[in-house]
């Protein structure tokens, strides 16, 4: 199958961690800049019990508006540390954080993302976003120096849609202006990205490089530096 559009997922995709439990690490990042610490295992039981609770586990209402998200993380996060043992009211020094973490600063590159898009718009494929994300991942972008890939990019909480939602993926394909047959879709969750996608007739493939979800036997790759071939790029 040949395309002439990439369209990339963002958190887990391009930037994060480079650690199988990349989200569950900035929690533990969150503590440590509150002044206490907390530890990945710790991070990883309370955020599986958080996952339990409706308003944190539903798939709608968490980042269609700038708002929406902070209200989101903020509650998630609050919730998380204090599961994992952390006392008193640190709610305000949180929010700190937030605005701190809206420029990138806590984020990685994943060492694949820099080969993977000299290569792909070295060769005229056209590169996307379509990400859950605030209003702010353009300064995330901007840090990262990934702006310069991009011909566009659909984030959550500027359409007020959010993924899983097939709506978002149908505005992400407007953008691409090209055939549905002809985009490709990368994304690092089996069921806010792959299965959603598939859904309405886009391909898509799973970035799984900690082999987390081999159980939903989706296509998958482990690392980015794989699509150029799979976009025909020899």
């Amino acid at each position: 199958m040949f395309y002439d559009t990439v369209i990339f997922d963002a958190a887990g995709t391009l930037v994060g961690r480079e650690s199988p439990d990349f989200f569950e690490s900035f929690f533990v990042i969150a503590a440590k800049e509150l002044g206490t610490a907390i530890t990945i295992e710790e991070a990883k039981t309370a955020l599986t019990k958080a996952m339990q609770e409706p308003r944190f586990r539903d798939s709608e209402g968490r980042m269609s508006s700038p708002n929406q998200t902070r209200k989101y993380f903020l509650d998630l996060y609050s919730w998380v540390l204090k599961e994992a043992g952390m006392k008193g009211d640190f709610f305000s020094e949180l929010e700190n954080f937030y605005n701190r973490f809206q420029d990138g600063r806590y984020l990685q590159l994943y060492s694949d993302v820099y080969p993977t898009l000299e290569k792909l718009k070295g060769s005229s494929i056209r590169l996307g976003i379509l990400s859950n994300w605030s209003e702010n991942l353009s300064l995330v972008l901007k840090r990262f120096k990934l702006d310069q890939y991009f011909s566009f990019s659909v984030v959550s909480a500027e359409v007020g849609l959010e993924k899983p939602n097939e709506k978002i993926f149908r505005i992400a394909i407007s953008h691409a202006n090209t055939s549905i047959g002809k985009i490709l879709y990368v994304g690092d969750h089996p069921e806010e990205d792959i299965l959603p996608a598939e859904k309405i007739g886009l391909d898509a493939i799973l970035i799984d490089r900690y082999d987390k979800y081999v159980r939903y036997r989706l296509p998958s790759i482990r690392r980015l530096t794989d699509i150029p071939s799979l976009v025909g790029i020899i």
